[in-house]
């Protein structure tokens, strides 16, 4: 009740007293709408299921869209509208994903945290409960390659400028527009740490990355004898910035894993569930099925 409160106060914050949010019993997404006297009542089973209440009334009762971007105002009636009949709603599904790996690209890397805490209070409102959330992964890849042996410089030349981080993320591109400044991967970690805090409090299960195969070219120096390729051209960029791929069967891989999902879990936590994007628009070292089934 206190996580609905708080994000009702952060868009309507004129309109505190007009609203009353309840706690329903069972682990079932519901909420439902009531006028009872001068208030709206809205019920829950969590807080997600609350805001996706508010936002029911907020569109179906007062007209009003709320937009994800942090400047616009949400605009309602003087008035409130009353609720004739109590609403009940069910979830259909238990799970609703939302946002994919370039969608970290285009504005979204010159978000603060004034566009993030509107964008996730946007995503309750739709009743998002599993957000993709790769912020500041390159932090966690800073500890890891440095404990493999490789300089700041080198770790840091590796990734791609800010615009650009999601298609190397993607195993896409590496070093163009580098190397990525150390205030940039402090900032992100700070970001990513609200970031998920507020994601977890309105019941969301952030979805994190993992190791896909994508290495550092410097890697190679480090360890000879690992089986790393280079993937496929990908968009007419330069050999300078192909990618490498390590085979997940190398047992090099297996270590990188672990030492990756460690260092995340100190930062960031864990929700136990992780996403990967691989052989995104580039060819793979084999296209034979076998070879596929052993990397899945």
């Amino acid at each position: 009740v206190a996580v609905a409160e708080a994000l009702l106060k952060r868009l309507l914050p004129s309109y505190i007293e007009s609203f009353q949010f309840q706690k329903l019993k069972g682990e079932k997404d519901c909420f439902t709408i009531e006028s009872v006297k001068d208030k709206i009542v809205i019920g829950g089973n969590n807080a997600n299921s609350m805001a996706m209440g508010l936002n029911h009334y907020l569109k179906y009762y007062c007209l009003t869209t709320v937009s994800w971007y942090a400047d616009i105002a949400v605009e309602i009636p003087e008035e409130l509208p009353m609720v004739g009949e109590k609403v009940v709603s069910e979830a259909r599904v238990d799970t609703r994903f939302f946002l994919n790996y370039c969608t970290y690209g285009y504005t979204m890397p010159w978000w603060q945290w004034k566009e993030w805490e509107r964008f996730i209070d946007w995503m309750a409102l739709n009743g998002i409960n599993m957000p993709l959330a790769i912020t500041g992964q390159e932090a966690v890849w800073h500890k890891v390659w440095s404990k493999m042996g490789m300089s700041d410089i080198e770790i840091r030349s590796y990734f791609t400028g800010p615009p650009y981080l999601p298609w190397h993320r993607m195993a896409n591109i590496d070093r163009w527009n580098g190397p990525l400044p150390m205030e940039w991967l402090e900032h992100q970690v700070s970001l990513q740490k609200k970031i998920l805090a507020r994601e977890r409090e309105l019941n969301m299960k952030p979805v994190l990355p993992a190791f896909a195969g994508h290495v550092p070219a410097d890697l190679k120096r480090i360890y000879p004898e690992a089986d790393i390729q280079h993937l496929g051209k990908w968009a007419g960029f330069a050999d300078a910035y192909r990618c490498n791929f390590l085979n997940p069967n190398d047992a090099l891989f297996a270590k990188i894993q672990k030492l990756f999902l460690d260092e995340q879990k100190k930062l960031f936590g864990t929700d136990h569930i992780y996403g990967l994007d691989p052989f995104n628009e580039v060819d793979p070292p084999s296209f034979e099925p076998e070879y596929l089934r052993k990397i899945a």
